[in-house]
């Protein structure tokens, strides 16, 4: 959000879908704002300053009575906040959005955070991740390389991954990885890199047997063509 070639009409279409289906929860993998560096400044839609970004977020971002929104700050964009002002940008978001009455958004952790997905007498590990570096000309290779670079006994079962602005789904070591696409045009600096824009969302369906391993996985990915809203 923040940038004019955000999608604020997808992200909408996808809580309404959300919402039709019974979902509770959604993932955001991070870069939920724009943020400020020296090549974005003039596409931006608010007044400088991460209290502006914020408002902008807490007022537009979609509310709906039974979804709660858990999120990661990424390392880039709302993280350059954090690198320069060393505020953890991603309470500090949580927090202003109690002050002003929302109470659907909860923060995990910076970069990445592990989930606990309890089920029978077990459970599973669902990673949310915003790694860094740019995109491969393979979209499923950094999902391949980041999971082979897991020391043993980190590994999660279930991985989504953020930052890329792609959707791609993958099964390295066992681990099902989703790259959930994004709901933001392609930017200039985006155009210039060469980098392409996945503008859509995910659902995920996630079967669990009485270990609580994931015995089925489901991914069904909802996307838009082009700059303009359609149903």
């Amino acid at each position: 959000l923040c940038n004019r070639h955000s999608r604020l009409d997808v992200l909408n279409a996808a809580y309404d879908h959300f919402e039709r289906l019974g979902i509770k929860r959604v993932y955001n993998a991070g870069n939920w704002i724009d943020g400020e560096a020296r090549f974005n400044k003039t596409e931006l839609i608010v007044a400088p300053g991460l209290d502006n970004q914020l408002d902008y977020m807490i007022d537009k971002y979609p509310v709906k009575t039974e979804i709660e929104t858990h999120y990661i700050a990424g390392d880039d964009h709302e993280g350059w906040y954090q690198q320069r002002e060393g505020i953890e940008v991603g309470k500090y978001l949580q927090n202003r959005a109690e002050d002003a009455g929302r109470t659907d958004l909860n923060y995990l952790g910076y970069g990445e955070a592990d989930v606990k997905l309890s089920f029978g007498q077990g459970s599973s590990v669902l990673r949310v991740v915003h790694p860094g570096g740019g995109s491969a000309y393979a979209i499923s290779y950094t999902d391949q390389k980041r999971v082979e670079s897991y020391q043993g006994g980190e590994k999660p079962q279930i991985e989504l991954v953020g930052h890329y602005h792609k959707f791609n789904y993958g099964y390295p070591r066992e681990v099902h990885t989703v790259q959930g696409g994004c709901t933001t045009d392609q930017s200039l600096f985006m155009r210039k890199k060469r980098l392409q824009a996945h503008v859509g969302y995910s659902i995920i369906r996630i079967k669990q047997d009485e270990t609580g391993a994931v015995a089925g996985f489901q991914v069904q990915w909802n996307p838009f063509f082009d700059r303009k809203f359609y149903e």
